[in-house]
């Protein structure tokens, strides 16, 4: 029996295709995770630095602050992005438009729900922002579970966890 034929067919990659599979997924790397682990500190840490501002009882003060804090959760969100995403899959252009478009949801949500057609004075800018700001949280976690999928060796719950009571 001669084995030419099977080495002219080709047929013998298959097998040997397999065999490299195999071994080689035990050698791939673990996805790593240093970013997503490090949210919550960073989020703890801007809550820190923003919270003086957010409660001094001076408007421009806390709405200034409230911002900050929205650009470190958009800083985030781009870190994100730059790190578990395929490169240029959404362009800084795109958050950017994003954040413009939940800034314009919550003054339109907020403006539509007062029945007494006030736009809500000073305290409506304050609600505004920090619903802006609850919503860059649910993004960043909704992100970070989406990149976690599947992977049991990473406790998404336990994440969840340290990441809401980060600062608080």
């Amino acid at each position: 029996m001669t084995h030419r034929p099977l080495l002219r067919s080709g047929l013998f990659l298959v097998p040997l295709l397999l065999l490299c599979q195999i071994f080689c997924a035990g050698t791939l790397a673990a996805k790593d995770y240093g970013l997503i682990q490090q949210l919550p500190t960073k989020i703890a840490k801007v809550r820190i630095e923003t919270r003086k501002g957010q409660t001094s009882g001076v408007t421009a003060t806390m709405k200034n602050a409230t911002y900050d804090y929205n650009n470190a959760m958009v800083a985030m969100i781009k870190d994100l992005l730059g790190a578990y995403f395929p490169k240029d899959y959404l362009s800084d252009e795109s958050i950017d438009n994003y954040l413009k478009a939940l800034y314009t949801m919550r003054h339109f949500r907020h403006d539509a729900t007062d029945p007494n057609g006030e736009n809500g004075g000073t305290m409506g800018g304050l609600e505004v922002t920090a619903d802006v700001s609850g919503d860059l949280e649910e993004m960043v976690t909704d992100m970070v579970q989406a990149i976690v999928k599947g992977d049991a060796k990473f406790n998404f719950k336990a994440w969840k966890r340290k990441w809401d009571s980060a600062g608080r």
